[in-house]
């Protein structure tokens, strides 16, 4: 039975590329309060990079504990050469689809150096730290002490129990009726749960579950009394105290000797804080660190969706790309403290004149950018436009001084089929170049 890593450590896998948007300035990237590096030496499971073919390139200490080889031994060896045959297709097929950014779990069988094969799952949030080495972080958890711990109850009922009473995850039985056979004493410091009260809600068997996880929990239980084959769910669980918390459950089918269905092994923990932690990276990842506005990535991924529409109902969109006139005359006036105002600033106007038309994103330096949904004629991109530039005519106030700004616009109406991200962003960007050519604080509307 294996747990994901990502439920366990916040800093599971994660995927760094090349954007297709240059900006050289790109700040969204200096996120606080988050070492990486340290995480990646420090952290209890180990970690290795590999390259998009699957080529090794690093790992961290832990690794020779769990493999037997040396980094050494390692680097610029396939990852492919430690997976059992029969998994070597899906693997690739998930490496391949982490590089499209599809994140999708899965469980994969890997050689030791003494020959032993040790079952992990895997997934991956996206984490971009510049700092970082590019690659595909992969993170193993190695979990054979509850797959000990399940053998141990299928040779001894008594054995189980003992070690059930003294780990501190919930472990449950149920039969195929859903009635408990056993609950762990942990239920009460887990869950805030009397293990003796949840055996009188025979009634109701999933009484603390979300009502929206609630059929996905029955359909896997019942996928794997067929199946045999072992499930693991983030749900939302009632915690007596706290109210909802964010759940991890594992479901292991056990059978007898005849293959006949006895009952499920559930191993349930609270693992609210790790949920917390990882979508703060998650937004982190997404967002510009100074301003909050979403990023480079979050804007080319907003951007795909739009496209993938225009090319299946014919919806156009806009792109509007500007920057602050002469704002390196800010900075070197003012310092960059008022610089960052000053982008701070922009950065809230553009979000209240864009409210629900669309989303901007700032893109890097003095550079921001708006995507605006349904958006198909001049008039109307011209008409945003105007009341764009009429949020930033108002003087900012910063701690030093009250600064005037002006801003230049370069758009683009996008309406072209089967075209990607950077044609449309170059169309926006020729619009802003031609406005710099015509003296600044100015637009100019390109047609896509």
């Amino acid at each position: 039975m294996i747990v994901i890593e990502s439920v366990f450590n916040p800093c599971c896998i994660s995927v760094r590329s090349d954007s297709m948007v240059p900006s050289p300035n790109d700040e969204s990237t200096n996120m606080p309060n988050f070492n990486y590096e340290a995480l990646f030496e420090f952290a209890k499971d180990p970690i290795i990079i590999i390259n998009p073919l699957g080529d090794i390139s690093h790992g961290n200490s832990r690794v020779e504990e769990f493999s037997g080889f040396a980094i050494n031994e390692l680097k610029n060896r396939s990852i492919f050469d430690f997976i059992v045959k029969e998994d070597l297709e899906k693997a690739k097929i998930w490496i391949n689809n982490i590089e499209k950014g599809i994140s999708i779990e899965n469980s994969f069988r890997f050689v030791q150096k003494n020959g032993e094969v040790i079952n992990f799952i895997v997934n991956y949030i996206p984490i971009d730290q510049a700092h970082l080495e590019k690659g595909i972080f992969l993170v193993f958890k190695d979990m054979r002490s509850y797959d000990s711990l399940i053998n141990k109850y299928r040779q001894s009922e008594l054995n189980f129990k003992i070690i059930a009473e003294n780990v501190q995850d919930v472990i449950i039985l149920m039969n195929e009726q859903k009635e408990y056979l056993y609950v762990s004493p942990s239920s009460k410091t887990m869950f805030a749960f009397d293990n003796e009260m949840i055996g009188e809600k025979q009634h109701n068997p999933f009484f603390n579950i979300h009502e929206d996880d609630v059929k996905l929990l029955q359909q896997s239980f019942e996928d794997a009394t067929k199946t045999g084959k072992p499930y693991h769910l983030v749900i939302k669980a009632w915690h007596g105290e706290k109210g909802w918390v964010w759940t991890e459950m594992v479901g292991t089918p056990v059978f007898d000797a005849e293959k006949y269905f006895r009952h499920m092994v559930l191993v349930a923990r609270d693992i609210t804080r790790q949920k917390e932690q990882q979508e703060k990276l998650e937004y982190y990842a997404y967002h510009d660190t100074l301003t909050g506005l979403p990023n480079r990535r979050y804007f080319e991924k907003r951007v795909s969706e739009a496209i993938d529409r225009l090319n299946e109902t014919g919806q156009f969109f806009a792109l509007i790309l500007f920057d602050i006139d002469d704002f390196k005359k800010i900075n070197d006036t003012w310092g960059h403290n008022v610089g960052d105002q000053v982008i701070q600033e922009v950065a809230n106007r553009t979000k209240e004149a864009v409210g629900e038309l669309g989303m901007p994103a700032r893109l890097g330096g003095d550079e921001f950018i708006v995507m605006i949904d349904d958006y198909g004629t001049e008039e109307s991109v011209t008409q945003f436009i105007h009341s764009l530039q009429e949020a930033m005519r108002k003087e900012i106030k910063t701690e030093k001084s009250t600064i005037s700004i002006s801003t230049s616009i370069g758009a683009t109406i996008c309406t072209e089929k089967h075209k990607d991200v950077f044609y449309f962003y170059k169309r926006a960007d020729h619009a802003l170049y031609h406005v710099k050519e015509k003296g600044k604080n100015q637009y100019h509307i390109n047609c896509s």
